[in-house]
């Protein structure tokens, strides 16, 4: 939630300055690129609904972390994003185990992907993170 703040400075003559709150408003910051829907060989990311399908069969991915770190992967394909950025982007907490949570999630969504398809949408780069790649064909 961001708050937009209107407020009216005033300088008298001897430089004193004074502020009146003329009004506030709470508005919601919209997230960059959510309104897309992202579509990569059979694949299809869609952010308004909320879901990921795969030729039409929808994967059943958590809200929470499944699908959030799949949306941050494939806004970005071919980008290696560390494991601390991963959490970073998703996670809301503060950070306990990273490397286990991380890979926990990226199990878990490649678990189902490979119900749908033998692609391999995202991939370990050694010793840095993960990436996501559009894969051609089957």
């Amino acid at each position: 939630m961001e708050q937009i703040e209107i407020i009216l400075r005033t300088t008298d003559p001897a430089g004193k300055v004074t502020e009146q709150l003329l009004a506030r408003f709470d508005t919601e910051k919209p997230a960059p690129g959510n309104d897309r829907v992202l579509q990569y060989s059979g694949l299809c990311i869609d952010s308004v609904r909320h879901q990921v399908s795969y030729q039409g069969s929808v994967l059943p991915l958590t809200e929470t972390y499944e699908f959030q770190t799949f949306v941050y992967l494939a806004s970005q394909p071919g980008r290696v994003f560390t494991k601390e950025q991963i959490y970073q982007a998703v996670w809301k907490e503060e950070p306990v185990d990273v490397s286990s949570a991380v890979f926990c999630i990226i199990r878990n969504i490649r678990q189902k992907l490979r119900k749908v398809t033998k692609k391999e949408y995202i991939q370990t780069v050694w010793g840095v993170g993960y990436k996501f790649v559009d894969v051609p064909g089957e």
